[in-house]
């Protein structure tokens, strides 16, 4: 018999904020924190919008101020969204679980920073010709910003901190950069809880698109396609998301509250020559659902019109439409290595309020894609 795998707690720090009913009935409702950059000029690029965090304090979370300097912004949404996960959960390590019994599996962002904290580094590494000059980067780019730089740009630090704010000191593991990533993280928690490696498990993910850096490196990557093709498109956001995961034995011996089970999860790799809509129709194959009809949808379409296009065609071949649809993406904008932990914890919520089975599609940008059903506990 399969171990039966629960949510227990929900973190949640987004554009539409941070309290996980509210930001279901903010979308179930159409609010929607879509709109032009604040703090930078998105003219030069095809995506006129992204969605932005409003006072963020993470002081409020992390006492100690040496710690939230060494924290890009990607750490210091973690760090405040893992606390919130484990509190909701009624988890702390040392308590019903031993530290080293707790594992946390994360998703994080290709590193980036606001170009203010990279332009003195550029400036000094580029030669009379405007062109990166090696020798200049080693002898006075490095010189030019402070060393604790390193600190922001390395991918693993946002889970580093949460481990270190947390106390947690279980199996771990680090994946980047976009959606199909933060689904890997949760199916990762899940086998380990399965296999008895963990006792408990925090999963989800961080990312922050809502800068000029993020901005370039998206329209490189072709993700402003949509924008420039039809008008539309796809909102870069900011946030970080991470659930509490545990054994139903092991939530119900210490009295916690259970939002939902996880009863599917079906990860596929996109190949080359095969279509997206394809690799979607595959991922719904694995989950080998039964005929029974689904409560909720939590869809993936962010707004880029192929990826609506593509997730609609794999859901009509598969004979799942008709259930209640959420678009978390169009309306909290996307977050891209944080937007699985998001749908499935949003999944979560729903199947708790109504008690009916809920299908969370993690499609996005990348080559993995995913998706998870959850059902009452």
């Amino acid at each position: 018999m399969r171990t039966r795998i629960v949510i227990t707690g929900i973190g949640m720090v987004t554009p539409l904020g941070q309290n996980p009913l509210e930001i279901l009935r903010g979308i179930e409702t159409g609010r929607s924190a879509v709109a032009p950059p604040t703090h930078f000029d998105a003219t030069p690029f095809a995506c006129p919008v992204c969605a932005e965090i409003k006072d963020f304090q993470p002081q409020s979370y992390v006492a100690e101020g040496k710690m939230i300097r060494l924290m890009n912004r990607d750490a210091q949404l973690a760090v405040v969204a893992a606390h919130l996960a484990l509190v909701d959960a009624g988890v702390k390590p040392g308590g019903a679980y031993a530290p080293e019994e707790i594992a946390l599996y994360g998703a994080t962002g290709l590193a980036g920073l606001p170009l203010a904290e990279v332009i003195p580094l550029v400036k000094a590494s580029t030669g009379s010709d405007g062109q990166f000059d090696p020798s200049r980067f080693g002898q006075a780019g490095l010189r030019a910003v402070s060393p604790i730089l390193s600190f922001k740009i390395l991918s693993n630090m946002p889970l580093c901190f949460v481990s270190i704010c947390e106390n947690i000191q279980g199996p771990n593991g680090i994946y980047t950069p976009w959606e199909g990533q933060g689904a890997q993280a949760i199916e990762t928690a899940i086998r380990m809880l399965e296999s008895g490696d963990a006792g408990c498990a925090l999963a989800g993910g961080c990312d922050v698109k809502t800068h000029e850096l993020a901005f370039l490196t998206l329209e490189q990557q072709g993700l402003f396609a949509s924008w420039q093709k039809d008008h539309i498109g796809m909102a870069p956001g900011e946030g970080a998301v991470f659930l509490v995961l545990e054994t139903a034995d092991r939530a119900i011996d210490r009295g916690a509250r259970m939002y939902a089970q996880v009863s599917g999860f079906s990860l596929r790799t996109h190949q080359p020559g095969t279509t997206r809509a394809d690799t979607f129709g595959d991922v719904f194959k694995g989950l080998n659902l039964p005929p029974q009809p689904l409560g909720a949808l939590v869809a993936a379409d962010n707004g880029d019109v192929s990826i609506g296009e593509e997730e609609h065609q794999a859901l009509a071949s598969g004979q799942l439409t008709g259930a209640d649809v959420i678009r978390p993406k169009k309306q909290a904008g996307d977050l891209f290595a944080a937007a699985a932990g998001l749908q499935v914890g949003l999944a979560a919520l729903l199947v708790a309020r109504n008690g009916r089975r809920v299908l969370a599609n993690c499609f996005g940008h990348g080559s993995e894609q995913a998706a998870f059903v959850l059902e009452p506990p």
